[in-house]
């Protein structure tokens, strides 16, 4: 009975000198992704071994496969380990190319020597057959045959860093290496290098564990990574569905290499989908996981899918997560719309947008409603101080009833009741009056949300929550510096000064010049006439500080940022806050005072 693997101890030497040892990278692998720092760490690997006169140093294992049957070549695939051939690959090139006379004196007195034929039968068996080819992509073998394998590495030119952080493009992944090692041996100089060499071919091991089929390898490959080795769920997921495709298809060759080129057009598609994106392809497989369970995962991602999967069609799964990935792309990632906007600033990312791509997906006749429930759900949780624990169960909830195709009357009740059980709509209104909301993650937030809503359809544009984004005190926090600020005094500040009543938004450096000034000041600033600005008169872009100017400029509250000013802007927050949360407010606009938290 045939062995399904057999693991062998080889030297680099024998790894890339017996007649065995030829090797590709098949079509379903990732493209060769290693740049400055893992290069560094295997080069740096091996020489502290060499210069410590270690007598073997283990450079870890790979995995190979023998073809399938109707494949007649003398070439298996590697299955694990692609990153370490190629590299290994590479520097023998650049050795070549540099040192063509390698140990040409020594091999008399020493035989296991590395010479120019060593190395030229590293990397081509009897000077014909390359030692390893990459079948990831058309373009990515004659990109490699091209720079490393038959051009001179001496001439090669360091590529630019975007170019080498391109994955579509490996090519300046292999120039980058081949550079890399060029610095490090002309460093060395020959003799000490020769030694090195001499090391590397002879005492550095490595374990290649042979399969007797792909399926095995595949399954190999996923009980060592899923233990701690460097790989994704992603990884773990794309090579269980390879291992049921070519199981399924065993039989019938022709098909399993049809049914293999889609898998791989398919999975390709996705990626480059997915780089367009803020997610990864782990992020789109946890949405995945959460879409077909409806419920929360009680085991590892790559376990609940392995069974969500095993009685599918490999085939028809990628496909269906292909769309999947489309429409975030489309309809979420790219979308020009207010609601989805809003969602952006959600903590709790992963469940709405589980959620609403669960809906597109399925055509949930009444998404545009649904949107405008789940948007003010997450916002009241997230105003009332709940965490995740609290809105996690619901969510989940949320992705079966839309499976199941519940009316949405019936959703939007089931939400409610959830809402007035925890008590949500007592602690929105209260932590909205609080004399403190600046310090909340959510008030910029929940004020963007009004920008929007002020905001023509025409004119929208996603607002980014970052550095340059600023909440304004128009009374500043150092008023008592100036005059101008006289007619507010010390407690009367106290209780306005990071309230509802007294903040707005402004970007950039806006902020900066407008921070502790007058209210005169403050105006020239938000009409963009400050020094940051150029000399074009560009009033705030946010409409929400647009009428603290038009205001000013209409003489209202005779020119002051005072008591009245604030009670007003505290009746328009909460005025807006009622719309856009869809509660009653009406108590808290008349009564018009920050509470004391």
């Amino acid at each position: 009975m045939e062995e399904p693997f057999k693991p062998l101890s080889l030297s680099i030497r024998e790894l890339f000198g017996n007649a065995d040892s030829l090797y590709k990278i098949p079509q379903y692998q990732r493209p060769y992704k290693w740049e400055n720092e893992q290069i560094d760490k295997l080069w740096d690997d091996v020489y502290e071994a060499f210069d410590n006169s270690e007598d073997n140093y283990f450079l870890g294992s790979i995995i190979t496969a023998k073809p399938r049957d109707n494949e007649k070549s003398a070439y298996v695939d590697v299955v694990d380990g692609q990153q370490r051939l190629t590299t290994l690959m590479i520097l023998f090139c650049v050795i070549r190319d540099l040192f063509p006379s390698i140990n040409e004196c020594a091999s008399d007195e020493n035989p296991f020597a590395v010479d120019i034929d060593t190395i030229q039968s590293s990397i081509a068996l009897y000077g014909k057959s390359k030692r390893l080819k990459l079948f990831t992509h058309r373009q990515h073998q004659s990109d490699f045959e091209e720079t490393i394998l038959n051009g001179n590495t001496n001439d090669l030119r360091k590529p630019y860093k975007y170019q080498i952080h391109t994955d579509e493009e490996p090519k300046y992944k292999f120039i980058n290496a081949a550079i890399i090692f060029n610095n490090k041996l002309n460093e060395l100089g020959e003799s000490k290098s020769q030694d090195l060499i001499n090391y590397l071919f002879n005492q550095v091991k490595i374990i290649r564990i042979d399969c007797k089929n792909r399926e095995f390898a595949i399954k190999l490959f996923q009980v060592l990574n899923d233990r701690g080795m460097d790989l994704t769920a992603a990884d773990l997921i794309k090579s269980y569905l390879l291992e049921k495709l070519y199981t399924k298809y065993k039989n019938d060759p022709e098909t399993s290499k049809i049914k293999e080129e889609q898998f791989i057009s398919d999975w390709r598609e996705m990626e480059q989908t997915i780089k367009s994106c803020d997610i990864n392809m782990n992020d789109l497989f946890i949405i995945y996981e959460y879409h077909i369970l409806g419920q929360n995962p009680r085991k590892s991602l790559y376990d609940e899918l392995q069974d969500a999967f095993k009685d599918l069609d490999p085939n028809e799964v990628v496909s269906d997560i292909k769309k999947i990935s489309r429409t975030y792309f489309t309809d979420i990632y790219e979308a020009q719309d207010k609601i989805i906007y809003s969602f952006w600033y959600i903590r709790w990312n992963m469940y709405w947008k589980s959620i609403l791509l669960t809906a597109l997906h399925t055509n949930y006749t009444d998404f545009v409603k649904l949107k405008k429930l789940l948007c003010r759900f997450y916002y009241l949780y997230w105003i009332a101080g709940k965490t995740l624990s609290q809105i996690k169960q619901t969510s989940f909830n949320l992705i079966k009833w839309i499976k199941e195709k519940r009316a949405i009357a019936e959703v939007e009740a089931e939400l409610n009741s959830k809402i007035a059980n925890d008590g949500i709509i007592d602690l929105v209104k209260h932590n909205l009056s609080s004399e403190h909301i600046t310090t909340e993650a959510w008030c910029k937030p929940l004020l963007l949300l009004m920008e929007y809503n002020i905001t023509d359809n025409s004119k929208l544009a996603f607002i980014n929550l970052n550095k340059d984004l600023h909440l304004e005190h128009i009374l500043p926090i150092k008023f008592h510096k100036f005059p101008e600020w006289n007619h507010i005094t010390k407690d009367g500040a106290a209780a306005w000064l990071n309230s509802a009543g007294n903040i707005t938004l402004l970007g950039g450096a806006k902020n900066i010049e407008a921070s502790n000034n007058p209210f005169s000041v403050k105006q020239e600033v938000y009409r963009g006439k400050g020094k940051y600005d150029d000399k074009n008169d560009k009033i705030t872009a946010f409409l929400i500080t647009q009428k603290i100017v038009q205001d000013y400029g209409s003489k209202k509250y005779n020119c002051e940022w005072n008591k009245e000013a604030m009670i007003d802007r505290w009746k328009w927050f909460f005025e807006e806050a009622e719309e856009l949360l869809d509660i009653d407010l009406k108590k808290e606009i008349e009564k018009h005072t920050p509470v004391i938290v």
